[in-house]
């Protein structure tokens, strides 16, 4: 079995320095204060929020921890992100989610300058991912400033030999022809790298590893020093925390619950991917139905977040669908059916008990001229679940108990090999 691509020594390295600066005396005084923000936002007062509140203060914290120690350029290490809570390598770690991250991407960052050339190596597995992308950003995404798009590439632009081998120049040098380039602009920060996934079970991220060629002095060995990285993990965290609370809102607030707008073009990745955020509200007895076209994209998914913006434990419970887990309708549609208890039908996104939050459905690698908004969202009814039937299509299917167990246990199974540590 090919060895886990997830599962490097820097992965190792980097979350068992992020965890020591979790637990610092710095990061725990800020995420302290933080909590009284938390608190005194209307989004507390609410079952969903007060739910939520604990989980999303750690991670916010663990996250800011995996942001100071990783985004060294002068010492690039690839890491997995925006997980889950996780056991590996001897280590418990906190999850790091926020976002509304998006439980099919494989997510890494490569911390970078625009003043240093880089190589990132690569090999495309035999089952890679339907769509992923390498973008440069500004700022490491939830460190609480803006992250803004400063160029991407995608696999599919990519040159890739007949051994699935591949290798991209990083660097702000003319791009002189070369197709395997990402260009690097003033103000760079990183290297997102989105591996969107389809099929959990069968699909695998690519395999990567970068080297910096060369660039101005590394810092001296105190500027690496963890007591310097807890101040600055706190102070991300004081950062990052407002930012977090407030920007929900700002994306997904513009609209009352259960409206959802036409997809847009998305300002966060590249030109060919479209998005449809809003918040949800419903009774444990009702269930919002939303009927979408996948439009042709390569990757198409729709997940819930909780009123925060932290995927529930996507692992363990639906909490998203995307085109190879869902089932579509007969003129090629989607209807997802938002429920806190189970309706008994096979696209049912689980809330995971949450009676309110946030939604979002992404298309990404569109055909061009694909992002159709019209055409993107069919049908968006509220209903109680008694009347559930009359508003899906005939041939909708429902599933059995047994069924349902058996859909939760292959979830769990494919999550966990993401996990394999060999």
């Amino acid at each position: 079995m090919p060895r886990n691509p997830l599962a490097t020594a820097a992965q190792r390295d980097v979350e068992s320095q992020a965890l020591r600066l979790f637990g610092s005396d710095a990061v725990q005084q800020s995420l302290a204060r933080a909590r009284a923000l938390f608190l005194a936002d209307a989004r507390a007062g609410t079952p969903a929020g007060r739910a939520t509140l604990e989980q999303n203060l750690s991670e916010w914290a663990f996250s800011a921890a995996i942001c100071a120690a990783s985004m060294d350029p002068a010492n690039p290490r690839i890491c997995w992100t925006l997980n889950l809570p996780h056991r590996w390598f001897g280590l418990d770690l906190p999850g790091s989610r926020h976002g509304v991250d998006n439980p099919d991407n494989l997510y890494r960052v490569i911390a970078i300058d625009a003043q240093s050339r880089y190589q990132v190596r690569g090999r495309v597995p035999p089952h890679a991912a339907p769509d992923v992308s390498f973008t440069v950003f500004s700022a490491y995404p939830g460190n609480g400033e803006d992250s803004h798009s400063l160029g991407v590439l995608t696999l599919a632009d990519l040159e890739v030999e007949e051994q699935g081998r591949f290798v991209l120049d990083v660097d702000s040098l003319a791009g002189e022809g070369r197709r395997n380039h990402l260009p690097v602009k003033p103000g760079a920060k990183l290297i997102f790298v989105r591996d969107s996934l389809h099929d959990w079970a069968v699909e695998s991220p690519i395999t990567l590893e970068v080297q910096r060629l060369c660039g101005p002095p590394a810092g001296s060995a105190e500027s690496a020093d963890e007591q310097r990285l807890s101040r600055l993990a706190a102070q991300i965290v004081e950062r990052a925390v407002p930012y977090w609370i407030h920007s929900m809102p700002k994306w997904f607030g513009q609209l009352p619950h259960n409206v959802l707008p036409p997809a847009a073009a998305s300002n966060f990745a590249y030109a060919r991917q479209a998005t449809v955020g809003a918040q949800f509200r419903i009774a444990e007895d009702q269930a919002l139905v939303i009927t979408a076209d996948p439009m042709g994209a390569a990757y198409f998914g729709f997940q819930v977040a909780d009123p925060w913006g932290s995927s529930p434990d996507y692992a363990r419970h639906s909490a998203s669908l995307n085109a190879a887990q869902a089932l579509p309708n007969s003129d090629g549609t989607i209807s997802f059916v938002v429920a806190m208890q189970d309706p008994m039908v096979h696209n049912w996104v689980d809330t995971a008990g949450l009676e309110e939050g946030t939604l979002l459905i992404r298309w990404q690698a569109l055909p061009p001229g694909g992002i159709d908004p019209q055409r993107s969202i069919r049908q968006v009814a509220l209903v109680r679940l008694t009347d559930l039937a009359a508003a899906l299509p005939p041939e909708t299917n429902g599933i059995s108990a047994e069924d349902r167990r058996h859909q939760r246990a292959a979830r769990q199974a494919a999550h966990a090999r993401r996990l394999v540590e060999a």
